[in-house]
């Protein structure tokens, strides 16, 4: 063999820095000539993914658009049936017959490779890397434990069908907790997982969203939003049990004009891009302190002095809302 090349695949939905890490520090521990990355166009082993065919390859064309070796490769979307690893592997053998396969897979796929079409035949075939999240004990299937190498060297020296487990990845992260964070409005979690392009392609096409937002949601998509923008002395305030406009109201302070301008448009663009649009907006013309009001969460930005001046928090406090609830019973007598 003149030199070995990887092959990755997955459904990528979508695709995150915890995939990439973990297959550029195996792909040079090995010294692969480069990794094709497969997308699962039609995977036999799921049944649903939330993001189309060509937006998740989309998505993975943008994060490897400037890695040097990886290819985004469409192999599986042009075949029409099901995606078979074993096919796969075929058509890379027809194309690179003189070099080594190396087979890539995630930890929670080999504990049921046996079950695989073809197994016997695709285990002979290529050498595996099998990647290990951190915390998560891999479970190396009993007819596989004689394959397993210790040392990465060993797996392309020795013939096919050998595993090699890679442990070193220290990125624990899952498609799925990035699509759950992401459709329930907390996108922190998707900016710290994610390629930034990656990112602003699911903002732009509004991937993995779900039908309207909760007031709960919405308050924590705006106080993330706010963090984005570095707003200062962040308060929320409960009045769902006082209030028959709203269910949070938020306070934050800006440094400048400016400032409070562009904390209330984050908050505004943040919550757009979900599908909720302000019910009005007061105040950004001057930028001294400007209301945005979401419905069941009214914000309110505003220089640190204006802020003192009205004391908006003392408004709600305790004592106030106290009172209110009594005013409230005695109506209701």
């Amino acid at each position: 063999m003149t030199s070995a090349i990887g092959v990755f695949g997955g459904t990528f939905d979508p695709i995150h820095l915890g995939h990439l890490q973990a297959v550029t520090e195996a792909a040079d521990v090995l010294g692969l000539e480069r990794v094709h990355w497969v997308l699962s166009a039609r995977p036999p082993h799921k049944n649903s993914v939330s993001a189309s065919i060509a937006h998740r390859f989309a998505m993975l064309q943008l994060a490897l658009a400037d890695k040097v070796g990886f290819v985004a490769d469409d192999r599986e979307i042009r075949r029409a049936e099901k995606s078979y690893t074993i096919d796969t592997v075929a058509s890379f053998v027809a194309e690179y017959p003189n070099v080594r396969l190396v087979l890539i897979i995630g930890a929670d796929s080999l504990s049921g490779l046996p079950s695989w079409s073809r197994y016997e035949t695709l285990v002979e075939q290529v050498s595996w890397v099998v990647l290990q999240r951190p915390g998560y004990a891999v479970s190396v299937p009993d007819e596989l434990q004689a394959r397993v190498v210790e040392n990465p060297s060993d797996l392309v020296r020795r013939e096919p069908g050998h595993l090699w487990l890679y442990e070193d990845s220290n990125i624990d992260i899952s498609s799925t907790e990035i699509r759950t964070a992401l459709s329930t409005g907390h996108e922190k979690l998707a900016q710290e997982y994610l390629p930034s392009s990656v990112l602003n392609y699911i903002r732009t096409k509004q991937l993995y969203k779900i039908p309207g937002m909760n007031p709960e949601q919405i308050k924590d998509q705006v106080v993330d939003a706010l963090e984005n923008v570095k707003g200062q002395d962040i308060k929320v305030i409960d009045i769902a049990d006082i209030s028959d406009f709203a269910d949070f109201m938020i306070v934050v302070s800006g440094t400048s004009d400016t400032h409070v301008k562009a904390l209330a448009r984050e908050a505004s663009d943040s919550l757009r891009k979900q599908g909720v649009k302000p019910l009005n907006e007061d105040g950004a013309d001057v930028g001294e302190w400007v209301l945005v009001d979401f419905g069941d969460v009214v914000l309110h930005v505003m220089r640190p002095e204006v802020r003192q001046y009205y004391d908006l928090e003392k408004l709600w406090d305790e004592d106030v809302r106290a009172l209110v609830k009594q005013h409230r019973a005695r109506e209701e007598e």
